[in-house]
């Protein structure tokens, strides 16, 4: 069952770099978040039935990255970006390719070759890999300040996932502060949002190069 979760983790993150709209993205985005926290649960109950470290490591997964944060963003999407054209540095399908590439380069080269050593479900780390990549890559890929959000919690997912992975979870006061971190993060990059929105009238980051000092 992990397995197809660790699929559907993975299949949601190639899906959003061949999507052109933002808020398909989050929805994908929001189940990616909620299959991590399924990884939490099955793999907390793997442990030994009830797992209470890994079962509110999963709850918070689903506040924080499941509801509040997809709802947060996409009610700034139809505040600040109702009808500004999604701005792509790569074509959707070249961007999807790209992606592919990435994974299968995680899964059959860095994994194997560089993190062999390590003895956790190489699948998994393989997929948290591959997440970390995609999401670097999709804030390279997009224009909009939006999507550079989206992206670092793309990231963020495979690192987490990657903690499972290879810890079966960090400590739970860690865990807080990463959600916390993450968070508030989210929050102070919305107020920056804003900022650029009433500054260049567009989200799209090459228009920061008008701004000077």
């Amino acid at each position: 069952m992990i397995n197809i979760l660790g699929n559907i983790f993975l299949v949601t993150g190639l899906l959003m770099l061949s999507g052109r709209k933002m808020k398909t993205a989050i929805i994908l985005l929001a189940m990616q978040s909620l299959s991590l926290s399924m990884i939490a649960f099955f793999s907390g109950y793997a442990l030994g039935g009830l797992n209470w470290h890994m079962f509110i490591i999963g709850s918070l997964t689903i506040l924080v990255k499941v509801i509040a944060l997809p709802v947060l963003l996409y009610r700034l999407v139809n505040e600040l970006n109702p009808n500004e054209p999604i701005g792509l540095s790569v074509k959707s399908l070249l961007s999807f390719s790209v992606g592919i590439v990435l994974v299968l380069f995680s899964y059959s080269y860095v994994v194997p070759e560089f993190l062999s050593s390590i003895h956790v479900d190489s699948y998994l780390l393989s997929a948290a890999l591959s997440s970390i990549l995609l999401g670097c890559f999709y804030m390279i890929s997009r224009s909009c300040v939006l999507d550079q959000i989206i992206g670092i919690i793309l990231m963020e997912n495979g690192l987490f996932l990657s903690s499972l992975a290879i810890t079966g979870g960090m400590p739970l006061i860690v865990e807080l502060g990463i959600f916390f971190d993450i968070l508030v993060g989210v929050l102070v990059m919305v107020g920056i949002t804003y900022q650029i929105k009433n500054s260049c009238q567009s989200l799209d980051i090459k228009n920061l190069n008008r701004l000077r000092g």
